[in-house]
């Protein structure tokens, strides 16, 4: 069957075909399920959007239900864990994303769905795209308080960084203006002045998850390694994050509680950095005589093309250069090259790159958030979940339960359709990831979860 590629709102989308997605609804048995050297009475997550059950580009009822902390709840319940496990919860219907400026003002998106639309070149298709219209910023957020009553659970903020939880009055409403608040905060701190991690200790905690610094790293990713005005978004420093760590699990074990840290995958192997190939640009023999002239032209004689498969031309410190092999475009990067000429007449912007010194940046900021975080799991006899182990496994695939999982954005099964958060099975899969660290290190027989009884993309 064929498939028509096009691009929308910054997404590579797929179409024509609808994936058919089945299972043979395996049977998850653990003999005598036991807490072992832990006690799950009363559990907290702290942690990001990934911890919050963001999804599809947005914060929405069914992926909060769905959120791996949600999961774990449920599954610690088995082995003598709360019945009851309380997330700050949306409205049925409402969804919001991350705040963006534009030329109007801030707006809030919403969550990203398939739709059928049509490309610039009038090409009908599938396409991730909003499900609605963007509202105001910041009154979505406050227009959206939680449905039940805290204090919660689940304690992830989207948006945060290691040392946004440890930050008094990162739930201030009046800090929205200036950004020193989080507006996924706002809507449920217990108070203007507390933190994230103020208002989970207050809850005692038996059992903790901790899954944070995705964030310290990934906004200058995001950026394509050339970060906002004042460097807002470069990597958080080595050593300061291994101190935001040690205080935050300090804290988190001073009353005796035991716990599960997860550390951080490599973002550079998530879909949203690399669904677009470096050598996308497939030219006719005469469109690669027009280019590599119309080059010449400026003097840029070492830019050529050729019939078939060519390298996008980037900009590097404003002079343009062809890809490497080894470099990664960013996915919002789909629109300028499916209908602005762009990687080929109209170099790609930096902005749009990550170039191989970007990604030595990221490579050792995440090699060493991830050996202070293990640091501090051994320290205090916490479990360890080896989040960038795994996401190496999904970036080659694997199969599971007569499924085959990958990182191939819309149709891989774990990422969803912002290509840098989970699925509902993506975060199920991640729930057991913990679920094997926490038996492994507290010698805990916990039942695993039937991953296949969540929802990957939902095609219309």
């Amino acid at each position: 069957m064929k498939k028509n590629f096009i691009y929308r709102s910054g997404m590579l989308a797929l179409f024509a075909g609808v994936l058919t997605l089945t299972s043979c609804d395996p049977e998850i048995d653990t003999p005598n399920p036991t807490a072992g050297e832990a006690d799950f009475t009363t559990y907290v997550a702290l942690g990001n959007s990934l911890t919050a059950g963001f999804t599809d580009g947005a914060l929405y009822l069914e992926g909060q239900q769905s959120s791996y902390p949600s999961i774990l709840a449920q599954q610690f319940a088995t082995v003598g864990g709360s019945q009851t496990f309380k997330q700050p919860l949306m409205p049925a219907g409402v969804s919001v994303g991350s705040p963006v400026i534009t030329s109007t003002g801030a707006q809030v998106p919403q969550k990203r769905v398939l739709k059928i639309v049509q490309d610039c070149n009038g090409v009908a298709g599938l396409s991730p795209v909003e499900a609605g219209e963007r509202a105001p910023y910041p009154n979505a957020f406050l227009a959206s308080a939680p449905t039940v009553q805290g204090p919660y659970n689940n304690m992830g903020v989207p948006g945060a960084k290691s040392f946004h939880l440890l930050a008094p009055g990162y739930g201030n409403p009046a800090g929205l203006a200036d950004g020193t608040a989080n507006p996924f905060f706002v809507r449920f701190a217990s108070s203007a002045t507390t933190s994230v991690l103020a208002d989970a200790m207050a809850q005692n905690p038996t059992f903790f998850t901790l899954w944070i610094g995705n964030n310290d790293v990934l906004g200058y990713a995001l950026a394509g390694g050339t970060p906002a005005v004042g460097e807002k978004d470069y990597p958080t420093g080595q050593q300061q994050f291994a101190g935001y760590i040690n205080m935050l699990v300090t804290q988190l074990t001073s009353k005796g509680a035991k716990g599960a840290i997860g550390n951080i995958p490599n973002v550079s192997k998530i879909p949203y950095f690399t669904t677009i190939p470096y050598n996308g640009l497939n030219l006719t023999a005469e469109q690669a005589t027009q280019l590599t002239a119309a080059y010449a032209s400026k003097g840029l004689t070492h830019i050529t093309f050729q019939a078939g498969a060519n390298a996008f031309v980037v900009l590097e410190d404003g002079m343009p250069r062809k890809i490497k092999s080894t470099e990664l475009i960013l996915l919002p990067a789909s629109d300028l090259l499916k209908c602005q000429q762009g990687g080929s007449a109209v170099p790609l912007d930096d902005k749009y790159v990550l170039s191989e010194a970007e990604l030595a940046i990221i490579n050792e900021h995440t090699n060493s958030y991830n050996a202070a975080i293990q640091a501090a799991a051994t320290a205090k006899g916490l479990a360890y979940a080896d989040f960038n182990s795994y996401l190496n496994r999904v970036a080659t695939g694997f199969s599971l339960n007569g499924i085959t999982y990958s990182s191939t954005f819309v149709t891989g099964n774990i990422f969803s359709l912002d290509g840098i958060h989970f699925t509902q099975r993506g975060a199920a899969l991640a729930a057991n990831e913990f679920i094997d660290a926490i038996n492994k290190t507290y010698k805990a027989r916990i039942p695993k979860v039937d991953e296949t009884q969540y929802t990957t993309v939902v095609f219309p």
